[in-house]
C-alpha cells in the first residue's frame, strides 16, 4: 500500500491553517498547481461533514471523493475506483514542535487497490503526485502568510 506524505511549516496557528485550507471559494484566487476547485456537493453552508461528497477539479481531471474526518487537527477524504484504486487523502494541522505559534502542515494520502503501485516512490506517477502536493503546500503557505507564489 503506497504512502505520499509531504510537510510543511508555515508561520500561523494551526486554526487559522485550517480556516483558510476549508475556505473552498477562494481557491480559484490561489491554488493554481494542483487543486483547482473544490466544492461540497450538493453545495451547503457551515460545516463539512463525514459522509459529505466533494467536488475536487485538478488540471485535467474532476473526481468526487467522499469526506471522512473533519476534526480541528485533521481533514480527510476518500477517492475511489472500488478494487482498482483508492486513495485516503489527508491534511494534518500539527502545533510546529520546532517554531511556537506556527504549524506543520502534513499532506500525504494512502493508496490502495491493484493500480495502487502505481504511485509508488520508483514510478512516475508517484513521483508526480508528490510534486503536486509540495506544489500545493507552497501555495497554501504563501496564501497563509499573505506572500504571493509563482512557480
Amino acid at each position: 500500500m503506497p504512502i505520499v506524505s509531504t510537510t510543511i511549516e508555515i508561520a500561523a496557528a494551526p486554526a487559522k491553517v485550517r480556516e483558510i485550507f476549508l475556505d473552498f471559494d477562494s481557491y480559484p484566487e490561489w491554488s493554481k498547481s494542483f487543486f483547482q476547485s473544490i466544492i461540497v456537493t450538493p453545495r451547503k453552508t457551515g460545516e463539512i461533514n463525514q459522509g459529505d461528497q466533494l467536488k475536487v477539479v485538478l488540471p485535467g481531471a474532476t473526481f468526487k471523493p467522499v469526506v471522512l474526518t473533519n476534526t480541528p487537527s485533521v481533514f480527510c477524504w476518500r477517492g475511489s475506483i472500488p478494487y482498482i484504486f483508492s486513495g485516503d487523502h489527508s491534511f494534518q494541522f500539527n502545533p510546529s514542535q520546532s517554531t511556537p505559534g506556527h504549524t506543520t502542515f502534513v499532506h500525504g494520502e494512502d493508496f490502495s487497490g491493484m493500480l495502487s503501485f502505481l504511485v509508488g516512490p520508483t514510478w512516475s506517477m508517484g513521483k508526480s503526485t508528490r510534486d503536486n502536493y509540495e506544489k500545493y503546500n507552497v501555495e497554501l503557505k504563501a496564501r497563509v502568510e499573505g506572500k504571493s507564489f509563482s512557480g
